[in-house]
């Protein structure tokens, strides 16, 4: 199936647009304007670049409201349910990691983000967008 969950970012730069690109998103429309936000249609595999005031209400959309959080809007636009490759991985107990298949030529495995108190691969799972919230909340980028 593919990219799974829709999400926004309250801002559009040309880094978030190329992160996108390369995490297999293509763009819908062509609005560029730095001053706007981005949306992930994960359905279709599309981003698009949206005018502030189009941004939906919390009550009417399914899409998770990254703010300004990069990192967020990066790993919540970047699950997939048909491969683990490039995935946030969790044991629950604060480690984290990311999974690489090999497929751009390095070691496949867990990259762990410091030293994790557990190597244990079989006690993580896929971070579920709660745990990316939760595990990103306040670290906003900064201006």
């Amino acid at each position: 199936m593919g990219f799974t969950t829709p999400c926004f970012i309250r801002k559009s730069t040309y880094k978030l647009r190329k992160k996108l690109d390369e995490l297999g998103y293509r763009l819908f429309g062509a609005e560029l304007n730095e001053d706007l936000c981005i949306f992930t249609s994960p359905e279709w595999g599309l981003y698009n670049i949206e005018f502030f005031n189009n941004i939906p209400h919390p009550d009417e959309t399914d899409s998770v409201d990254c703010g300004t959080n990069e990192e967020l809007f990066l790993a919540i636009a970047a699950l997939k349910d048909n491969t683990d490759n490039n995935q946030l991985f969790t044991n629950g107990k604060g480690d984290w990691g990311i999974y690489r298949d090999g497929s751009d030529g390095g070691l496949s495995g867990m990259d762990f983000y410091g030293m994790p108190n557990d190597f244990n691969l079989p006690y993580y799972h896929k971070a579920t967008v709660d745990e990316l919230i939760e595990h990103f909340k306040g670290k906003e980028n900064q201006p």
